[in-house]
This record gives C-alpha cells, sequence and structure tokens, in this order.
C-alpha cells in the first residue's frame, strides 16, 4: 500500500495573478499582493500608517529629485511567483518613471516598509523575499515603536548587516558608488518623533 501523500499547492503565476486582475476576478480596490505564488490580501492602512507613508514620502521626494524615482505602494515585479506592492522603493533615475514596465530588482535602491500591524510580516516573510532577490538596502519604520530597522549587504538569500535605529539616529540612503550615495536622513524626521536628547 502506497503511504498517502500531501496535498501540494497550487502556486499563482505572475500571468495569471495579473489575468485575474484584468478579469474582475479579484474585487476592484482589494489591496493584495503575490508572494510565492498566493495571492495575499494586505491589511487597510490606518491614519497613522497612512501619516507615516506620507511623511516620509514627501522626505524622499524633496532629497532624491533627479537622482532616483521614488514609488509608492507600486509592483515590484521579483520574479514569475512574487510581485509585491512595498510602501515606498527608491529606483534607478529612469526618464520614463517606469511607465513602459514595473521594477524589477535590479532597480531598487532602497525599499522601505511602514509597518503597524505588518511588523511580524515585513520582518520575516518580507525580509527573506527581499534578501533572496538581491535587494540592496531595505527598511521597516515601526509606527507603534517609533523605531526603524535597516537591512544592507544581501547574500545567498539573507541579509548580512541589520541595525536597529531610533531618533538621534542618522541613515545614509545609498553605498559608496550607489547614484544615492552620500545622502542622509535624521531617523527623528523619518519617524516623525522628536530627537533623542
Amino acid at each position: 500500500m502506497n503511504a498517502p501523500t500531501a496535498p501540494s499547492r497550487l502556486k499563482l503565476t505572475l500571468a495569471q495573478y495579473r489575468a485575474m486582475g484584468e478579469h474582475g476576478i479579484l474585487p476592484r480596490g482589494l489591496r493584495v499582493e503575490l508572494i510565492d505564488g498566493e495571492i495575499i490580501e494586505m491589511a487597510p492602512i490606518g491614519p497613522p500608517h497612512a501619516g507615516a507613508l506620507n511623511r516620509v514620502n514627501s522626505l524622499l521626494v524633496s532629497l532624491c529629485e533627479g537622482r532616483a524615482v521614488v514609488s509608492p505602494q507600486h509592483p515590484l515585479e521579483i520574479d514569475d511567483h512574487n510581485e509585491p506592492e512595498p510602501d515606498l522603493c527608491l529606483l534607478r533615475w529612469r526618464e520614463s518613471f517606469y511607465a513602459d514596465r514595473h521594477p524589477l530588482p535590479a532597480d531598487v535602491l532602497l525599499l522601505i516598509e511602514i509597518a503597524d500591524s505588518s511588523l511580524r510580516y515585513d520582518g520575516t516573510t518580507k525580509l527573506s523575499l527581499y534578501a533572496r532577490a538581491g535587494v540592496p538596502r531595505y527598511w521597516i519604520v515601526d509606527v507603534r515603536e517609533q523605531s526603524a530597522a535597516e537591512w544592507t549587504k544581501p547574500d545567498s538569500g539573507r541579509y548580512l548587516v541589520q541595525r536597529r535605529l531610533r531618533a538621534g539616529d542618522r541613515i545614509a540612503l545609498g553605498d559608496p558608488g550607489s547614484p544615492l550615495e552620500g545622502l542622509e536622513i535624521e531617523v527623528a524626521d523619518l519617524l516623525g518623533a522628536p530627537p533623542a536628547n
């Protein structure tokens, strides 16, 4: 007698996922993303998350003008089974502003998730996904704890360097040789918090 086999999950491809949206199978306005071939419904955006996103977006647009495209909550095409919609990406500058295609991991200079109710997910599933994709710099802005975390140097599917940051710290947007080299931001400005004494 053969041993029972566990059921396997059908992973959606990016083409299937997009076809579902185009044909109205996914309800219009539903906030979803494709992660590891599964459709993940994102949590509703509350005022603290929206305010933090607006603040960070405003800071980065003024700081990075002409050096990077600031892309808020748009798809990032990682591979045939993954198309997340990060809160913010700083992308390599293109005159088209990526009107011709969605950005790929090689286009990403910095990726930011604003965590309110999603901290655990952003710090596990998303962290692993972005490391495997080779995203060079990943930040999580923790709205509840008024702190931030940074991961850099992706290697073999994980980040080699992690830093926890609070008001009073400064954070670089890019490494030497990056289009963002020399740009820094106060973590207090990132968080909307008064600087630490």
